[in-house]
C-alpha cells in the first residue's frame, strides 16, 4: 500500500496540475516511487529493550521486627524486576522515552501489611515513567518528565522539567533540572493495625556542566539539592526499647540534602575507556558521605566488549540513630541505611552489539552483568542482570 502523501507533496502535486492547464506555469516537478514511499512515518520506534534483574539480599538490621526485641532482625529479601524501555520519535523534533519497571518482592522484614503473623510475604510494585524531549537535535533541547509508582501500600507521583544548552560546537554543555515527587502511603501501629495514611514530598533542583577537556577526555560537574517534608519514616521501622520491647521509629518531618558530583571519562589507546567519579553528600540530619566509583570498559571485538566496576562508599550516621531507645519521645531510628557504615561494590559485565539488517532494527544489543554490594553493618546484596534490545 502506498504511504499517504505529506502536506508538502500534496501541495507540489497541486502545482503540477495547475502547470498542465497553463503554459505560463513552470514545468511540473516529478517524484519517484521511492521518494514518496520512503517518507518517514510520523511515529518511529528508535529503540526497545527488555531487562531482567534479580536482587538477593541477606543480613540483619536493628530496625527489623523479624528477630528478638533487642535486635537485630532479619533483612532477607529477594526482588525480581523485569522492565521494558522504549524510545519513540514523533515527527522531527519530539522524542518520547518510556520506562516500565515491575518489582516482585519477597521480604522478611520490609513488608508491613501483616508484620505480626507473616514474616515473609510477596509484594508486587509497578511504575511508569514518561519523558518527552523537544528539539533533541538542537542546541537547546527541553524535556518534561512524569511518572507514577504503585504497590501494595504505597503510591508515588513525580514530574519534572529539564533543559540543556550546548555551546562551542557541543564542547561545553550546560544542564539544569527540577523535579517534584509526591508520596502517599499507609501508616501502621506497632501491632500491625492500619492507622490511616501519611503524605511525603520531595523537591529537587540540580545544575551541571559537561566539558570536553581534550580529544580523549570529558569532564562533568553537578550539584543538586533536595528538600523533603512530611512523614519521612516508612511507618513500620522499629527501634529496640530498653532491651525488652520495641517502639516505632520517629523521624523529623523535614530534611534538606545536598550532593555534589565530579566525573571524568578517559579514552584508552587500546580501545577502552576509563571512567571515575566522586560524590560528596551532606544533610541536616548530620549524615556526611563520600563515594568513589571506578569503571573500565574494554572492547575485545568490534561487536563485543567487557567491563568492570568498583565503588566505595563511607558515611556517618544520623544524629538520632540508636540501637536501644531510652525513655522519652525524642527522634529515634535504628534503620541500617541511616547508620554509620562503609560499603563496597564490585561487578563485571559482558556486552554484545551486533549490526543487523532487519526492517525494524539496525543493531541488536545483549548484555549480562553481576554485582556484589556489601557493607560493614551486616548487609549483602547480589545483583544479576540481563538485557536484550534493538535500535534503529
Amino acid at each position: 500500500m502506498r504511504a499517504p502523501l505529506s502536506r508538502r507533496l500534496r501541495a507540489t502535486a497541486l502545482l503540477g496540475l495547475l502547470a498542465t492547464a497553463s503554459p505560463a506555469v513552470a514545468e511540473t516537478p516529478t517524484f519517484t516511487d521511492a521518494e514518496i514511499l520512503d517518507a518517514p512515518a510520523y511515529f518511529r520506534l528508535r529503540s526497545f529493550g527488555a531487562r531482567y534483574t534479580h536482587f538477593d539480599q541477606t543480613g540483619r538490621g536493628f530496625q527489623s521486627r523479624v528477630g528478638p526485641p533487642r535486635g537485630p532482625g532479619s533483612q532477607e529479601a529477594t526482588i525480581d524486576q523485569p522492565q521494558i524501555e522504549a524510545v519513540i520519535e514523533q515527527g522531527e523534533d519530539i522524542v518520547h522515552h518510556l520506562w516500565l519497571p515491575v518489582d516482585v518482592v519477597t521480604a522478611a522484614s520490609p513488608d508491613a501489611v501483616d508484620v505480626v503473623s507473616t514474616a515473609s510475604k510477596t509484594n508486587e510494585a509497578g511504575a511508569l515513567n514518561w519523558t518527552v524531549t523537544h528539539g533533541e537535535k538542537s542546541t537547546t533541547p527541553l524535556s518534561f518528565q512524569t511518572g507514577f509508582h504503585a504497590e501494595e501500600n504505597y503510591r508515588s507521583y513525580n514530574f519534572g522539567l529539564s533543559g540543556v544548552l550546548s555551546l562551542a560546537e557541543d564542547n561545553t554543555v550546560l544542564q539544569a533540572a527540577g523535579t517534584q515527587v509526591l508520596d502517599w502511603f499507609d501508616r501502621y501501629l506497632y501491632n500491625g493495625e492500619h492507622d490511616g495514611h501519611a503524605p511525603r514530598s520531595a523537591t529537587n533542583a540540580s545544575a551541571g556542566i559537561s566539558q570536553v577537556l581534550s580529544p580523549w577526555t570529558v569532564g562533568y560537574l553537578d550539584y543538586g539539592i533536595t528538600h523533603q517534608q512530611g512523614t519521612l519514616s516508612n511507618t513500620w521501622n522499629t527501634v529496640p526499647y530498653l532491651g525488652i520491647s520495641r517502639v516505632l521509629e520517629l523521624l523529623p518531618e523535614r530534611r534538606t540534602r545536598h550532593a555534589a558530583v565530579a566525573r571524568v571519562a578517559q579514552w584508552l589507546p587500546w580501545n577502552g575507556v576509563l571512567k571515575a567519579s566522586y560524590r560528596f553528600y551532606a544533610d541536616d540530619w548530620d549524615i556526611f558521605a563520600h563515594s568513589a566509583t571506578f569503571e573500565v570498559d574494554q572492547r575485545l571485538h568490534p561487536y563485543f566488549y567487557i567491563g568492570a566496576v568498583y565503588r566505595i562508599h563511607s558515611q556517618s550516621g544520623a544524629r538520632f540513630y540508636m540501637e536501644n531507645a531510652p525513655i522519652g519521645r525524642g527522634y529515634r531510628t535504628a534503620d541500617s541505611d541511616l547508620a554509620a557504615f562503609d560499603a563496597h561494590t564490585i561487578g563485571g559485565k559482558a556486552a554484545l552489539d551486533v549490526p543487523v539488517s532487519f526492517s525494524f532494527a539496525n543493531s541488536v544489543h545483549v548484555d549480562l552483568a553481576v554485582e556484589r554490594y556489601g557493607r560493614t553493618n551486616d548487609l549483602t546484596v547480589m545483583v544479576y542482570t540481563c538485557e536484550l534490545g534493538f535500535s534503529r
